[in-house]
């Protein structure tokens, strides 16, 4: 069963070479794209809709997921994760906040989220893939 990977970044570009990046590791991996925080946030918090677009395996989803998009920003997605899951929300979903943004603030707020468990800042590195992977994912699916 391929690992679900959800890209959520409001530049086509920034997704497209995650994508790519991602796609050159040697494991079986789903990248899923979505170009807002709110399209993610409605396929995410509804279980049928969240099975039909990211699939079955089990929670947690590693998502990478940018703080600067318009409507929602990463920031009020991590609040919306929250409020929907509450205490489960580190069963639900991995965070790596995947950004150019390297504000100090920025990084501790995203910290402040208990299921931010990275920050990454653009572009994605092969090896920076490469150690999500293997750090959030390969108990996911194993």
């Amino acid at each position: 069963m391929a690992i679900p990977i959800v890209v959520v970044d409001d530049s086509e570009h920034d997704r497209y070479l995650a994508k790519r990046v991602i796609e050159m590791l040697d494991y079986d991996i789903d990248v899923v794209e979505f170009r807002a925080g709110d399209h993610f946030l409605e396929k995410f918090t509804d279980a049928k809709s969240r099975e039909i677009e990211i699939g079955t395996t089990p929670p947690p989803i590693l998502v990478l997921l940018d703080i600067n998009m318009p409507r929602l920003d990463g920031f009020d997605v991590l609040s919306a994760i929250k409020d929907h899951f509450g205490a489960e929300s580190n069963r639900e979903v991995i965070v790596s906040m995947y950004t150019s943004s390297s504000f100090e603030d920025d990084v501790e707020r995203a910290h402040g989220y208990d299921f931010v468990k990275d920050y990454v800042i653009k572009p994605l590195s092969k090896s920076d893939a490469q150690r999500l992977v293997d750090k959030h994912c390969l108990n996911i699916s194993g």
